[in-house]
């Protein structure tokens, strides 16, 4: 009965829910302080650099971090990680690169809009992207309590350093800084027992890299990171075009409602997904079945969203103006027009990862390309028509929505299919 106990997926469900519902809530009492030292366009800002570092961030390691949880042979997991490391410190030097480039190409692009503040985005992008590694490696070996406690202490860090800011009136500085220093806190804590490890290995060999990136690590270039880079950049898509469009004031009003709309996907998504990928990956590699994983997980999933976001839709207004101020009305009218769309996504991207463990990548990509599909055809329309940003809005949710059913439908399809192979 322990044994059953112990092994169940909800068990590391619980685990990090609760470190991430602690994370989520110092978050939570940290916007309304930070909307009243903050104006709405500073915070516009920051939402803005964040969205560009955020296109690059979940590809910082060419996604081979997923690699170190799937990866039978524990001293190839190691090596895997080491190449991890080392791409995700390439790839932001990259970036900062091609940001220098941008700058000084022409009077006005989305690199030099708001002045040298730009050149915080690649450390922000190497902070967190080493971050991600190591949450990839603790799950591997199901620390989920760890990967709880490390959330918490993040959070804390950020929270301290940005409200800080708001008193000493650092401004955009300030919150971009609260956003790439507190990666760092509790690196030592996830990297001890990889640190232990390289003590009693031999050092990752050139040839050994190669072979990680271009052998074990093919289908997750060719296919994962183009579909988690068009992903990143159909979310960031959303912030980008409203600062074109409309103004970076927009933008504040909006990140503040993306905030409130982000905190269930962020407690239920990010934690399911990690347990459900190690989950399914083990029963795939033991040739058991995951359809029935996977709809327990849907069905329990669909009802808190519903719920969920059901009751936000309803108490949305008056919630942004008793959190936020009287000024952040329009904000809860942001959140309305995007409920719908954001109860489908918390379901359909629990389970990201699936894909890979069927070495289905491609249909990541066919998808995402449909969400940045969707996404420059609402800001072509708004452009055109001269839309508002609730039509905007409303657009964006219509078209998101219907991709992220087709996403999960996908998800069920595949889990089928394997089912049905394994009996015969």
């Amino acid at each position: 009965m322990r044994k059953i106990k112990t092994d169940s997926i909800w068990i590391g469900i619980i685990h990090m829910g609760l470190g991430t519902l602690l994370a989520q809530v110092i978050n939570v009492l940290v916007q309304p302080i930070l909307t009243h030292v903050f104006p709405a366009e500073e915070l516009g800002i920051y939402t803005y650099l964040i969205s560009l570092a955020t296109i690059v961030i979940p590809v910082a390691s060419l996604k081979l971090d997923m690699l170190i949880v799937s990866e039978e042979d524990d001293n190839e997991a190691q090596y895997i990680t080491d190449t991890c490391i080392i791409i995700t410190l390439l790839i932001s030097i990259i970036y900062a690169s091609v940001i220098m480039i941008g700058y000084h190409a022409s009077d006005y692009n989305i690199f030099n809009k708001y002045g040298v503040i730009i050149y915080i985005v690649p450390f922000i992008v190497f902070s967190n992207g080493i971050r991600f590694l190591f949450i990839s490696y603790l799950n591997r070996y199901k620390e989920y309590k760890k990967i709880s406690a490390i959330a918490v202490i993040r959070e804390t860090i950020r929270a301290i350093i940005q409200v800080g800011a708001g008193f000493t009136s650092l401004g955009v500085l300030g919150l971009s800084l609260g956003y790439a220093i507190s990666p760092i806190f509790g690196l030592n804590i996830q990297m001890k027992e990889y640190v232990n490890k390289i003590k009693i290995r031999s050092k990752i060999s050139l040839k050994k890299i190669n072979e990680i990136i271009f052998d074990k690590g093919k289908r997750q270039i060719l296919f994962l990171v183009p579909a988690q880079f068009i992903n990143s950049f159909s979310a960031s898509i959303v912030t980008v075009s409203i600062t074109a469009l409309f103004s970076a004031k927009v933008l504040g009003y909006y990140s503040a409602g993306a905030r409130i709309l982000d905190i269930p996907i962020i407690f239920i998504t990010s934690n399911v997904s990690k347990v459900c990928y190690q989950r399914i990956s083990e029963n795939v590699a033991n040739k058991k079945p995951v359809l029935k994983i996977l709809i327990s997980v849907i069905s329990v999933l669909s009802i808190v969203s519903i719920l969920g976001f059901g009751i936000l839709y309803v108490i949305a207004p008056k919630l942004a103006e008793f959190v936020f101020g009287t000024e952040y009305g329009n904000t809860g009218i942001y959140i309305r027009n995007l409920c719908i769309m954001y109860a489908v996504r918390l379901v359909a991207t629990s389970f990201n990862g699936i894909y890979t463990v069927f070495k289905k990548q491609f249909f990541e990509l066919v998808v995402n390309i449909l969400l940045i599909t969707t996404a420059i055809l609402s800001y072509t329309l708004c452009y055109l028509f001269k839309y508002n940003e609730v039509i905007y809005l409303r657009s964006i949710n219509i078209g998101y929505t219907v991709v992220y059913l087709l996403v999960l439908i996908g998800y069920i399809v595949v889990c089928k299919k394997y089912d049905n192979k394994i009996k015969e």
